[in-house]
């Protein structure tokens, strides 16, 4: 609704030219017709079509007053008010332009996405108004399929709509009352009801009730009825900006719009703990112990401005076990199943940044993580030395680290032989770097770099393997001459953490970076179907050369910040290679050439098509203390990523890796969205990978589009197919049916995880006009199981 219900307002406005001829109030040109125009004890009258032109507001009434003593104006008799091509009827307004107090009678309105009408509507305050016996619906039809009819509403534009003693009418039936109803105009809130069926909840019923505390402020109350789990309440709370508050940062303008908060929590007393959905219910592995069936999840998040540069930072994510979100909240779970807690204090500035980290695990009986107990770091952007033209950019950190592997495993039993020994150490790094950036011969750009690291270690270490073999002997005595000895040998085998004494670790990395640029045009290439104006094609060759000596093994140093396991090339440039502790020995070249085709449209140069190409040379390969790389080869595979978006309505990405030069492995990643025409959409993924070493053979194919065949009906669908075992991974089926203001879903998902095959069934309705706004009708179940954490990933465990 937002605004739209005040232009009522406007007819006041509209009103203002009156004074045109009976007096003048305000500037704004006004054109006014009636076939009648008088004063009457100093009231001035106008009647008989009455036609009221004011910007771009025009109204119609039969009849309108004004006194200039009390400033009051009056319009009566089939007012209609038609502004930005937008129709507003009513019997009766009356306006006051001095104190601004509105009133109007039987009123009625059509925009969109709205149509409402109400018995009288009036001003409370300066900038709300007041509808009594009001009806609002989004449906389009002269007889509506549903509307909610409430006793009283309060608007408050760009902000919120309170509604009390609320009718939710469908057809003519009342099927919901509702005693109060919060609306913002900005977030998604509301009262949302999403029945379903999963093979590993059960039949389930899904509730939430959204409410407002205070300014900026909403808690939440969740009720969920699991046939298989049991009952679930949760209750949930937000204030500040929470959608914007990802991408704010430091720059946004002033401390009160970038502080945010979030807090969730729930609860279950779980009836079926030992189900897990990556097994099979009951599948454990291992015979001892069980989930505890209390089970829950506490989180906090916030960043508060303590000044315009200075700001504290909390992530707190408490769980009853490592399977929680798995079970009760998805999708988190595939963005981030080791949730973090961490509190910081950061000072930003244009050139550099101080943080004060504190990151506690506290969920170490289930995750590993590693705590800093605190750390901090002096991060200093790259910047001009001195005025010349070298540029000095560094890092310098210092804190007490720890190590900690889960001591539970995934059912929540003891692991009594665990497989690695935690450990901890007080870590000093300080690292700065000189480059001199220059384009040569008018063309050639070239960046040298020199860099120095020095790293201290109270503690170091490292693991060993070994090897222990127990024997045990038992007696046993059968009468006074026999008995009977029995022996067993017992081998175990894995890693022993060796520990050291202190250590200094010096590294030197130099290198240099060159490119340039070249293109053609060719203006003769013109093609409508592919929308092409032209065509640039622009070849940039680039060479990176990356030295680096590091005064000890890194298998001989605890590993806090390590490399992560990737198919893809890690940075080979500092400060973006950011694993500390994983530094090594390497000379690395690395080579490629971006490919681009540019062309016009609308004004601006698009890049029609993008291929970037490149591959290292290992004159020394590293190691990175655990030997991750998938071969040992000079060369690496041949790298290509292509972006194809020749018109709106077709993309394609296509990310490859292949071992042309040297052993390796090869993967080929594709994904096509293309809109068919208006009735199809089609999108089509392929991930192939075959001869990694760890990561093992893999292709899977994803298919997916959406088909409407007439005005009313729709279906979609999502399958996913595994190549290697002949099996359809996951299937997702929806026939969707629209019912004028919303759209009727009907799905079924059908999916193997791990041993298992879990079903699911759901029905939702989600408005088709109001993408933003929840009325008290189903919805998308997604957006009640939990959000998502908004944790990203990265090439370094923190």
């Amino acid at each position: 609704m937002k605004n739209r219900l005040l232009a009522l307002a406007f007819l006041v406005l509209a009103l203002v030219p009156a004074q045109a001829q009976f007096g003048s109030f305000g500037d704004v040109p006004v054109e006014i017709d009636s076939k009648e125009n008088r004063f009457e004890a100093g009231i001035a009258i106008a009647e008989d079509n009455v036609v009221i032109r004011y910007g771009d507001t025009t109204i119609y009434c039969d009849y309108a007053q004004y006194n200039p003593e009390t400033r009051d104006v009056l319009v009566r008799g089939n007012v209609r008010l038609y502004r930005g091509g937008q129709l507003f009827t009513g019997e009766r307004a009356l306006y006051n332009f001095e104190t601004k107090v509105f009133n109007a009678a039987d009123f009625r309105g059509d925009f969109t996405p709205f149509r409402f009408a109400g018995d009288s509507v009036s001003t409370i305050g300066n900038n709300a108004y007041l509808v009594k016996e009001g009806i609002f619906t989004t449906s389009d039809n002269s007889k509506p399929d549903y509307y909610l009819r409430a006793k009283s509403v309060r608007i408050y534009p760009n902000d919120r709509i309170i509604f009390t003693n609320v009718k939710l009418y469908v057809g003519k039936t009342q099927v919901f009352w509702f005693p109060y109803i919060y609306q913002s105009l900005n977030k998604e809130q509301g009262f949302t009801i999403v029945p379903g069926y999963s093979s590993s909840l059960g039949s389930f019923l899904f509730t939430q009730y959204t409410f407002p505390i205070g300014e900026n402020w909403s808690g939440k109350v969740r009720l969920d009825l699991m046939s298989e789990r049991g009952l679930g309440v949760g209750f949930e709370s937000e204030w500040g900006n929470t959608t914007t508050a990802a991408i704010t940062g430091p720059a946004t303008k002033g401390k009160e719009t970038k502080n945010w908060g979030r807090f969730r929590s729930y609860y279950v007393d779980d009836a079926s703990p030992e189900t897990d959905r990556s097994r099979g219910v009951g599948e454990s592995t291992s015979s001892t112990g069980e989930m505890d069936s209390q089970r829950y999840r506490i989180s906090l998040q916030n960043r508060t401005y303590l000044t315009e540069d200075i700001y504290a930072s909390i992530d707190i994510n408490k769980l009853s076990d490592r399977r929680f979100l798995q079970d009760f909240a998805e999708g988190e779970f595939r963005q981030n199943p080791n949730p973090d807690n961490a509190i910081s204090l950061t000072k930003w500035d244009e050139d550099y940044t101080v943080t004060l980290l504190g990151r506690v695990n506290l969920n170490e009986e289930d995750f590993d993580a590693t705590e800093r107990l605190p750390e901090l770091a002096l991060d200093i952007k790259r910047q001009p030395l001195l005025s010349s033209r070298f540029f000095y950019e560094g890092e310098t950190s210092a804190g007490f680290l720890r190590r900690n592997f889960a001591s539970t495993d995934k059912n929540g039993n003891q692991i009594t032989d665990p497989l690695f020994e935690d450990y901890d150490s007080i870590r000093a790094d300080t690292f700065h770097q000189i480059t001199y950036p220059g384009t040569y011969f008018g063309w050639l750009s070239v960046i040298p770099r020199v860099g120095v690291r020095g790293t201290y270690y109270s503690d170091s270490g490292s693991y060993e393997d070994f090897e222990e073999i127990t024997t045990t002997e038992s007696t046993e005595t059968f009468g006074d001459l026999l008995s009977v000895t029995t022996r067993e040998t017992t081998t175990r085998r894995g890693q022993r953490l060796e520990r050291g004494g202190s250590l200094f670790r010096p590294a030197v990395n130099a290198g240099v970076e060159a490119s340039f640029k070249f293109s053609r045009a060719f203006e003769q290439v013109q093609s409508r179907m592919w929308g092409l104006d032209g065509l640039r094609h622009v070849v940039q060759p680039f060479v990176n050369a990356s030295f680096v000596y590091s005064g000890e093994d890194p298998k001989g140093i605890l590993q806090f910040d390590r490399l992560n396991r990737s198919t893809q090339l890690p940075p080979i440039d500092f400060p973006q290679f950011n694993t500390i502790d994983s530094i090594d020995n390497w000379s690395i070249v690395r080579l490629g050439v971006r490919n681009r085709l540019q062309t016009r449209r609308d004004n601006t140069t698009l890049n029609w098509l993008e291929l970037n190409t490149y591959f290292d040379v290992n004159l020394e390969r590293p190691d990175f203390g655990g030997g991750i790389a998938p071969d040992d080869g000079t060369f690496s595979n041949i790298f290509n990523r292509l972006r194809w978006v020749p018109l709106p309505w077709v993309s394609l990405n296509i990310d490859s890796q292949l071992p042309l030069l040297d052993s390796g492995f090869t993967e080929v990643a594709t994904t096509l969205n293309f809109l068919v025409n208006s009735n199809v959409q089609l999108n089509l993924g392929h991930r192939y990978i075959e001869g990694h070493t760890e990561i093992g053979d893999g292709n899977v194919v994803n298919l997916g589009g959406y088909v409407r065949f007439n005005e009313n009906w729709g279906f979609s669908f999502r399958e996913s197919y595994e190549f290697e075992e002949g099996a359809l991974q996951s299937q997702r089926y929806e026939v969707h049916r629209d019912l004028s203001s919303w759209v009727a879903s009907l799905g079924l998902l059908l999916r193997d995880v791990g041993e298992t095959e879990e079903l699911g069934l759901l029905l939702t309705f989600t408005l088709k006009d109001l993408p933003n706004i929840r009325l008290p009708l189903p919805l998308d179940p997604e957006g009640i199981g939990g959000g998502t954490s908004g944790s990203g990933g990265s090439s370094r465990n923190r």
